[in-house]
């Protein structure tokens, strides 16, 4: 990979994520109440990669998208670096989505657009001074797509198109990068390639990486493991 262009954005290097006695509930349609945090308290270490495990239902997606504040819990502070989003105004909690990149098991490509342009796509209406599609297209080098810079997501297959998802969760240089069963969609050899890649993009960018999976031959990738049941940690394996 060639060294990556100034896009105006700032460097990041990956925060440490405090989960403090966070909880979240969601009403089901039969008028039954799913708690999915149940007064979760975890520490996830700056720049490292963390595996949260967990059945199905076990509340693993649910951490992850407090954490991204895609949701806000009912109860608890979340505090990524210095800063306690679980106090943040709408304007703000934008600001900090912006410093968050996401991967999920569904690639969410937009059709229309080619490979370069999906990976841009989170830059839209962000002030940025330099060449961003020079950054494009060095992630998108990274990670083996240079040769299909101009293609449809129609034309790829579902490990590229998985590939494409994480050039497009970089491409804001995140400080915390969080990846929802990112393999879900993929056959082991291919699921196998794109760990690898998640691995040494976070490796060489210094982010922190916290990734859901049901799958413990997936975990053994990471550094650290966080097993999660009914809501609740109930051990973690360094």
């Amino acid at each position: 990979m060639t060294s990556a262009p100034d896009t105006g954005i700032s460097e990041r290097t990956g925060l440490a994520v405090r989960v403090e006695h966070v909880s979240k509930s969601y009403r089901l349609g039969d008028g039954s109440t799913l708690t999915a945090a149940d007064d979760v308290t975890l520490h996830i270490e700056a720049g490292r990669f963390t595996c949260v495990v967990g059945a199905s239902g076990s509340g693993k997606s649910t951490l992850l998208h407090l954490i991204g504040a895609i949701d806000r819990p009912d109860a608890g502070t979340i505090r990524v670096g210095e800063q306690d989003i679980t106090s943040l105004s709408r304007r703000a909690l934008a600001d900090y989505r912006a410093g968050v990149g996401f991967v999920f098991q569904q690639f969410h490509l937009i059709p229309a657009l080619t490979v370069t342009d999906n990976v841009l796509a989170p830059l839209v209406g962000r002030k940025i001074s330099d060449d961003r599609r020079a950054r494009a297209h060095d992630l998108l080098e990274a990670v083996g797509l240079a040769d299909r810079k101009t293609a449809l997501p129609s034309q790829l297959s579902g490990g590229q198109q998985q590939r494409v998802a994480i050039a497009r969760a970089l491409i804001g240089r995140p400080s915390v990068l969080l990846a929802d069963e990112p393999t879900g969609n993929l056959d082991s050899q291919t699921a196998a390639g794109v760990m690898q890649l998640l691995v040494d993009l976070q490796h060489e960018h210094g982010t922190t990486l916290v990734m859901a999976t049901h799958d413990q031959g997936i975990a053994r990738s990471a550094e650290r493991i966080i097993h999660i049941t009914d809501g609740r940690p109930h051990s973690e394996a360094i």
